[in-house]
């Protein structure tokens, strides 16, 4: 028979939770036309997924900055979350900031978090250097599986038979220096090696086109996906990224450069990535150049491309226009 229950009788649940938090600087925000996403975050038992989503100019709210938590995966269910998301002042102090109720949804935040006006006020203190700063605390209520499976470890491993030249069955050689590899991975990994060893089954190659330190962060990235030294080398690793058809490790590079633009190296940049077909780097330099055109027009760079490369120069002046500049503050090429 089933047991009584009596007015004495308690019963308990448990529900687990778990906090975190994290800070997102979003450079060069004066030039986010859009949608700006964050990197992926996982809460500590890694069994949800979010981004940080904010929109620059909301629909209907144009006028106001939008921010959300971007649930991407986990339980099926979903995970039931509290979140709060803060703009940073100069200071580090919380400029604007606003707090969520418990739900299972896919977006959670707000549409109207922030007006822009607020933010590009130089008076608010919020942007410094053009870097919009914003932080979040979540918290999770999650019931943690009992078995814990090991993350995938093929790249640490693979970087491993690289680093440590285990059973190597061919090598790189560039100006004297050798490097030993491994066939198989070369060819699965980059279609020019593929092609490379299937006409022609030598042992040994001889890389020509580039310098030691940039052959061996090729190898680095085709053995792991990772590139340590990209910021030092990006030009140099882009053009090896282009000669070998690897085209994410290109992207990287484009992407280290854009944050590298300065004055000084602007035009050269422009001149770099127009040369290999990068167009978000080549976007990048022309607005940045009509930006502090005063400035960059003073550099060796500048007479460059006004020198050999003139259609480069009409494609600054169409920029301008383009963004609708008056002519009275259109710089003078020409």
């Amino acid at each position: 028979p089933a047991a009584e229950m009596t007015s004495d009788d308690h019963f308990y649940t448990q529900c687990k939770a778990e906090s975190f938090s994290l800070t997102w600087n979003i450079t060069d925000f004066s030039f986010a036309d859009g949608t700006v996403q964050s990197s992926i975050f996982t809460n500590a038992s890694e069994e949800s997924k979010w981004t940080l989503l904010m929109f620059t100019c909301g629909v209907p709210y144009e006028e106001y900055l939008s921010l959300y938590f971007h649930w991407i995966s986990g339980p099926k269910t979903g995970i039931p979350i509290k979140g709060r998301m803060a703009i940073l002042n100069s200071d580090g102090e919380e400029a604007i900031s606003r707090g969520e109720s418990n739900t299972r949804c896919v977006f959670v935040g707000f549409d109207t978090f922030a007006r822009l006006e607020d933010i590009m006020n130089e008076e608010t203190g919020i942007l410094q250097n053009d870097t919009l700063t914003v932080t979040c605390e979540v918290c999770s209520n999650t019931q943690r599986s009992q078995v814990k499976v090991p993350e995938c470890s093929m790249a640490d491993d693979l970087g491993d038979l690289w680093d440590q030249s285990l059973l190597p069955d061919c090598s790189l050689v560039v100006a004297g220096q050798e490097f030993q590899a491994h066939k198989a991975i070369l060819a699965a990994r980059c279609p020019v090696f593929r092609a490379m060893f299937t006409h022609n089954m030598m042992e040994r190659q001889t890389i020509h086109e580039m310098e030691p330190e940039v052959l061996k962060e090729l190898l680095t990235f085709i053995y792991s996906g990772k590139a340590p030294n990209l910021q030092d080398m990006a030009a140099e690793l882009l053009v090896a990224a282009d000669m070998y058809l690897l085209e994410r490790l290109k992207r990287m590079c484009e992407e280290a450069l854009c944050r590298s633009l300065t004055v000084e190296n602007a035009a050269e940049i422009l001149i770099f990535a127009d040369l290999y077909l990068t167009p978000n780097l080549k976007e990048k330099s022309i607005t940045f150049i009509n930006q502090y055109s005063s400035d960059v027009m003073r550099t060796p760079g500048w007479k460059t491309i006004q020198k050999g490369h003139p259609y480069l120069m009409a494609e600054l002046f169409h920029s301008l226009v383009s963004a609708g500049a008056s002519p009275s503050k259109r710089p003078r090429f020409f």
